[in-house]
């Protein structure tokens, strides 16, 4: 049975968005206990903008991503009850961290906390795990807080990259597990916020 009240969940992106896009396409189903009802970011002409436009969702470019109170009273407009974060090259303001404490969850690349902290995100995650012939690597779904990458770790699920020769294989396969989990994790985290309203 579809749920009435789905939660709203804002998607805070600085890139291409494929993440976004894998979130967005889970919440078109019925059971999912979410639906994205807004898309920010931090970079005016980021390619997550043409998946806003793809799936007719407000995209909200704000340049100045470390004013927390304005933020926080734009996501109030749009009344959204979780944020989750799909390659998003800002740190949040703690104000809005604080507003939205537990509320915020993000997905990276590695099994944190290997391959964490600042400068620590997409191909040059990838790069260090290669450069250290690792045969597995993996990706971590974890809350955010006032630092990168340190928030409590929700999920984490190991890839095997012992065949990849290239960080960009790597990339590739690790995506291809972010795709499938990130939306699961979110429709669960929802699911329980739903059943305490």
């Amino acid at each position: 049975m579809p749920h009435q009240h789905k939660v709203h969940v804002a998607i805070f992106a600085s890139g291409s968005g494929s993440n976004a896009k894998a979130l967005i396409e889970f919440s078109r189903k019925n059971e999912a206990a979410y639906e994205v009802i807004v898309i920010v970011s931090n970079k005016e002409l980021a390619g997550v903008r043409t998946v806003s436009e793809q799936y007719g969702i407000p995209f909200e470019y704000v340049a100045d991503s470390g004013n927390g109170p304005a933020m926080i009273s734009l996501l109030q407009k749009y009344g959204v009850d979780i944020i989750a974060l799909g390659g998003y090259m800002r740190l949040l303001p703690p104000e809005l961290v604080k507003a939205y404490s537990s509320k915020i969850i993000n997905i990276h690349p590695s099994l944190l906390p290997n391959y964490g902290g600042k400068g620590m995100y997409g191909m040059n995650v990838h790069m260090a795990v290669y450069k250290d012939k690792l045969p597995f690597t993996g990706i971590t779904i974890h809350f955010v807080d006032e630092e990168y990458d340190r928030g409590l770790s929700l999920v984490q699920a190991k890839v095997d990259i012992a065949d990849c020769t290239s960080p960009e294989a790597i990339s590739a396969k690790v995506k291809t597990i972010e795709h499938l989990i990130y939306p699961m994790v979110l429709h669960e985290m929802c699911k329980r916020i739903y059943s305490q309203t």
